[in-house]
């Protein structure tokens, strides 16, 4: 005597779909995670209620609340500041400077690095501030 065999379904779940998007998840967060730009020199600026934002630059001087100063992120001595300024300044052809200055910092270390910058040919100086 034959027997009829009967058809056992497997019932179970797709992963494809689950890992194909949690790939995508990780791909999408590698990627977010590489555009945000984390500033290593911790500044706290001063408001502006007209501030506008500016595109980056490549000529930034950062003073922090210590009064170190940052060219580009590179810390400059401020007698050594005249030397580097006018190197970058020669090699990158731009005419513009952002200064980033902590909001605690006396005002003639301003005075100073924008006197520096003036003679080492930039006299388009911007000062950065928070909205």
């Amino acid at each position: 005597m034959k027997f009829k065999r009967r058809l056992q379904y497997r019932v179970g779940i797709d992963m494809t779909p689950m890992i194909d998007s949690v790939f995508l998840l990780l791909i999408f967060f590698m990627i977010t995670s590489s555009i945000i730009k984390d500033q290593g020199i911790q500044v706290a600026l001063p408001h502006a209620k007209s501030a506008e934002s500016q595109p980056d630059r490549d000529l930034v001087i950062s003073i922090s609340r210590e009064g170190a100063i940052f060219l580009n992120d590179a810390k400059v001595a401020k007698k050594d500041l005249y030397q580097k300024l006018r190197k970058v300044y020669k090699e990158a052809k731009r005419d513009f400077l952002i200064i980033r200055a902590d909001e605690v910092i006396e005002y003639g270390v301003l005075v100073e690095v924008m006197d520096i910058a003036r003679l080492a040919g930039i006299y388009n100086v911007s000062l950065s501030t928070k909205r």
